[in-house]
């Protein structure tokens, strides 16, 4: 049975009774949203999540092929991108952008596998001479091996499971069997197999916290600083004081911060991605990111990767039919994109150290984050003069 016809049937066969509430019967989780399976899943319900790896892995599964361009290698890329997901699946910030979430972790294995070939040929080449060897075997079992070194640490990491919570974590998240094809493959009851996976996954949560930290370590010495949009500060302008609007953004693995300032209207559209606000009409990020979607692409990644004269420069790194692509790009632009996508944001480490470690950065810093309006209040003080604007011109009409 093939893997997308198997987490399909995590679908069809496992409708849990809500606890507490049988009056309301199985659960469709079909007619469900993202962030409402999501909510589900953190709190212990493995077919809500067996929904979410149905509805999102073909996209992720296209993605590694698009990057490795290999059928098998894109399934063992997908099939460590749905664990990975499972065990980090409380660090997700957004519930509703779990499949761009997915994607992500998706094109990170995929990346991270590259790495290790193109850092294994290298070795291998000075060893020989300068020759690495025949031309790989794609299916070759060996060249899997060198190309998949996270994808056994993170095995190994399953294999150190008690035998009842490997057997089940195995059964249900690799192999996609349902909650009952599990309990019968094992001879234990549903309760049970639901028990061993809800122990296997804090278990494997805790076995690869030292992994993250390791590579967030990594991250922040070595290449670019995975950060997150933290909130909006702002500064009312009066008098001849002009208004001023800063993003702040924090690293995700330490303590760095970095400011930069915006212009008011891209503040606000960061504070509205902040907030979840509804909008009743998609605005010009939203339509962007809606418009990149319809061509076939997405934003892989936020970068921010220069800082002269007090002006931040950013690229955004674009997955599309043609291949990998970066366009440069304000960092408003690619931060408010990042948002509405679930893409990771990214700074340069020679930008986070001028602009966050340097006597002025810090002191930037300081006075934004002092600025008397934070992100909640920007939304609330635009929608309240929304309703004002509203009700006078249904007065006047």
């Amino acid at each position: 049975m093939s893997p997308s016809r198997k987490h399909q049937q995590i679908v069809d066969n496992v409708h849990d009774l809500i606890p507490g509430n049988p009056g309301h019967g199985k659960r469709d989780y079909r007619v469900m949203d993202d962030a409402t399976l999501v909510r589900l899943a953190r709190e212990g319900d493995e077919g809500a999540f067996g929904e979410l790896v149905a509805r999102h892995r073909p996209m992720v599964v296209g993605v590694c092929r698009r990057v490795l361009g290999d059928p098998g290698l894109a399934e063992d890329a997908a099939q460590e991108a749905v664990l990975l997901a499972m065990v980090s699946l409380d660090r997700l910030e957004r519930p509703e952008r779990f499949g761009a979430w997915l994607g992500g972790i998706g094109l990170n294995v995929c990346r991270r596998w590259r790495r290790d070939q193109v850092r294994e040929a290298w070795s291998l080449a000075a060893l020989t001479g300068g020759r690495a060897g025949p031309d790989p075997v794609p299916d070759e079992p060996a060249e899997r091996a060198e190309a998949a070194e996270a994808a056994r640490r993170v095995r190994r990491a399953v294999g150190r499971l008690p035998a009842g919570q490997r057997a089940a974590v195995v059964l249900f998240y690799l192999v996609g069997m349902a909650h009952r094809e599990v309990a019968a493959a094992l001879g234990i009851g549903v309760g049970a197999v639901k028990t061993r996976l809800h122990k296997g996954r804090a278990a494997l949560r805790e076995e690869l916290a030292a992994w993250w930290r390791e590579d967030d370590m990594a991250a922040t010495t070595t290449g670019p600083v995975t950060m997150r949009v933290a909130e909006v500060r702002r500064q009312p302008g009066e008098g001849e004081r002009p208004e001023k609007t800063a993003i702040l953004l924090r690293e995700a693995a330490g303590e760095r911060r970095l400011c930069i300032w915006v212009g008011a209207f891209e503040g606000l559209q960061i504070a509205f991605a902040l907030e979840g606000t509804d909008l009743p009409r998609p605005m010009a990020y939203q339509f962007m990111t809606s418009l990149l979607a319809a061509t076939g692409g997405r934003l892989a990644e936020a970068r921010v990767t220069g800082l002269e004269d007090g002006t931040f420069y950013g690229v955004a790194v674009v997955e599309g039919p043609a291949g990998p692509a970066e366009v440069d790009a304000r960092p408003s632009d690619v931060l408010n994109l990042a948002l509405l996508t679930g893409a990771p944001v990214r700074v340069d480490p020679g930008v986070l150290a001028e602009a966050s470690e340097s006597e002025r950065g810090a002191r930037y810093l300081a006075e934004a984050s002092a600025y008397p309006d934070g992100t909640a209040a920007i939304v609330a003080e635009f929608q309240a003069e929304m309703e004002r604007t509203r009700a006078e011109y249904l007065r006047r009409r």
